[in-house]
């Protein structure tokens, strides 16, 4: 079994954000695509701040793309237990991590930064569960 196989399926998640109150609650799919090439993970929201999104993982890399127009490439680390990635932009920042609690459940954590990555932020927490 590959790494990113623990991912396949459908995801709930529950998600708090600093810019709303209360939490935020969403989908995600992860499904091998290209022969097994990529993964592609896709989500959407049940709140209209936030962008129905969708990304292509490899092993070392996670390429973002969201309804905006916004394209962003990831520096991605992943093993069995999660992953953290990484984007540094001197405008906009951004990393997160996310650890396997149990076999369905996922707890990511983001941050932000507007300087480059010389000062973090946090950005939100999200609870995901593995529906299938």
């Amino acid at each position: 079994m590959r790494v990113l196989d623990r991912l396949l399926g459908d995801w709930e998640f529950t998600m708090q954000h600093p810019a709303v109150a209360g939490p935020v609650s969403g989908r995600q799919r992860y499904e091998w695509v290209l022969d097994g090439a990529f993964i592609l993970q896709y989500w959407t929201y049940a709140h209209p701040d936030f962008p129905d999104a969708m990304a292509l993982l490899s092993h070392d890399q996670y390429h973002y793309f969201d309804v905006r127009g916004i394209v962003r490439i990831f520096e991605l680390q992943i093993n069995v237990e999660g992953w953290s990635m990484i984007h540094l932009d001197p405008d906009f920042a951004q990393r997160s991590t996310s650890r396997f609690q149990e076999r369905d459940i996922l707890e990511t954590t983001g941050e932000q930064s507007q300087d480059g990555g010389v000062s973090w932020q946090s950005d939100f927490a999200m609870i995901c569960r593995r529906l299938n």
